[in-house]
């Protein structure tokens, strides 16, 4: 049965991308052979795993290596390959696209969706699930598929078995190449197993303790108890009355001792426990500095990183909103906190605004550099990046009579909460990344051109585990991109 499901399974990727690809035809300036020349950008006459990543990335389509590789059989595609690979099966669209003119250049758009239709493959194929063993199949004919569901009494569809050939037929003969099939579940047999790993990495078992309780009690002193008792009955009423008047002598001496010894053994201990409490107090403050020193030098860039692009994301949500709030707008947000009315605002006013203590909210003005904000200074602060919300709040007229008003006379408590949480958040000092040159050169792996793009960060992101989108990534970019050009050079990158 798992051999069945595995080949359903297959029957489906294909009856799904075959839509994929009938849907392609659609746009006008499809052709194959442009597509082909697109992604093999060397003119090396043709494509591998590595240039079909590079072409995925070009439209925002993460993947590695490995998963790029999970479509190739052999380890280059041909043209003849390309097109068995992305045209469909139907006969009556294949000569359309032969009729079609292989010299028209290829739109944005049409690429974008060869892109969709390539990534959409590889998730497929690598999240399927293969089985153990194929000993069950012996030829890979049709029939032999056919056999194999008629052993397990189950009813199957031609269209269905047409889709399972044509998944797994690699050299299109029409039939299953069983030694090229084997060696492809072998890879997603280690594909799967080391994913399984990876899970149960996590899960840590820890052994059981075993007690074990000592006997106390002694059968010799229960032998002495007895015979001194017998000794005790011969002896006379006053040689018994005079040990009695012995022991009961020695007793009390015993527990005057007894409560001398405790004196001193507590007072020892207090002086012991006065110390050891002041040696765990300098122990933790060691501790305290230790951690705040390793915490800093343990971090990974890729979480430094994401920890900065988080707050970013975080800034531009909230200017969002606030762009959205119907009663703000940035000119009457400046009046109001520009108190002395002298076109500008001090450090004095974003901090009796934010309740806090003077000097908190320095970091904002060292953007800067600079201990006043301009009314472009602070729309600059303010202004969502997104080109929509932009327009929205920039086209917001002041009210008539908002001089002279203050914040909670102008705003709701929600306009001036949202104002508030973004000037904290700017007010924050930044984490610095302590970048280096090979860290930069690792990042700028994709396009190798120096500088560091957003298809670079979205790259290394992804193979670090994270995913982030091209609109959120651009955000860190633009963040710390000092001369606006859409991209880091080494300098800004070593500032972050």
């Amino acid at each position: 049965m798992e051999l069945l499901d595995f080949l359903m399974e297959c029957a489906k990727i294909e009856r799904t991308i075959e839509i994929s690809r009938q849907f392609l035809i659609k746009f006008p300036t499809f052709h194959p052979y442009q597509a082909f020349k697109q992604i093999d950008q060397l003119n090396d006459g043709y494509i591998t795993a590595q240039t079909i990543q590079v072409f995925l990335h070009r439209f925002s389509y993460l993947h590695t290596l490995k998963e790029c590789g999970i479509l190739f059989y052999k380890p280059e595609f041909k043209y003849v390959d390309f097109l068995r690979f992305l045209l469909p099966t139907n006969q009556l669209l294949r000569d359309y696209i032969s009729h079609s003119d292989q010299q028209s250049q290829q739109s944005n758009e049409c690429l974008k969706e060869i892109a969709k239709h390539i990534s959409l493959e590889i998730v497929l194929m690598n999240n399927l699930q293969p089985p153990q063993s194929l000993d069950q199949l012996t030829d890979g004919t049709r029939e032999d598929i056919e056999q194999l569901f008629k052993k397990e009494r189950l009813f199957v569809y031609q269209d269905e078995i047409d889709a399972m050939i044509k998944r797994l037929d690699f050299y299109g003969d029409g039939q299953i190449d069983l030694l090229l099939l084997n060696n492809w579940v072998l890879i997603l047999n280690k594909q799967t197993q080391i994913k399984q790993q990876k899970e149960s990495c996590s899960a840590f078992v820890t052994p059981k303790k075993q007690i074990q309780f000592q006997n106390s009690i002694k059968t010799t002193e229960k032998k002495e108890s007895k015979n001194n008792t017998t000794k005790l009955i011969k002896q006379s009423p006053q040689k018994r009355n005079q040990i009695q008047m012995q022991k009961s002598k020695k007793q009390v001496m015993a527990c005057q001792k007894y409560k001398q010894d405790n004196r001193t053994k507590m007072t020892q201990n207090k002086q012991e426990v006065e110390t050891e409490k002041k040696k765990i107090i300098e122990v933790q403050k060691n501790k305290k500095n230790i951690n705040t020193q390793t915490k800093n030098k343990s971090k990974q860039p890729q979480e430094i990183i994401e920890y900065l692009l988080d707050k970013e994301i975080k800034i531009e949500k909230i200017k969002q909103q606030l762009a959205l709030q119907k009663d703000f707008n940035t000119l009457d947000a400046f009046r109001a906190l520009d108190v002395y009315s002298k076109g500008s605002i001090g450090i004095e006013e974003i901090d009796t605004l934010l309740n806090q203590k003077s000097g908190q909210s320095m970091q904002i003005f060292k953007r800067f550099n600079n201990n006043q904000l301009t009314y472009h200074d602070f729309l600059y602060l303010l202004q969502p990046y997104s080109a929509n919300f932009a327009e929205i709040l920039n086209t917001r007229q002041p009210s008539v009579d908002g001089n002279n008003k203050k914040m909670s006379e102008l705003f709701s408590y929600q306009t001036i909460k949202l104002l508030i949480d973004l000037l904290t958040l700017l007010q924050q000092i930044p984490v610095k990344l302590n970048a280096d040159i090979q860290l930069f050169n690792k990042i700028d792996g994709i396009t190798r051109d120096n500088f560091i793009g957003v298809s670079d960060l979205q790259q290394y992101l992804y193979e670090s585990g994270l995913r982030y989108t091209h609109h959120e990534a651009i955000l860190l970019i633009n963040a710390y991109d000092k001369d606006k050009d859409g991209r880091l050079s080494l300098q800004e990158f070593l500032d972050m």
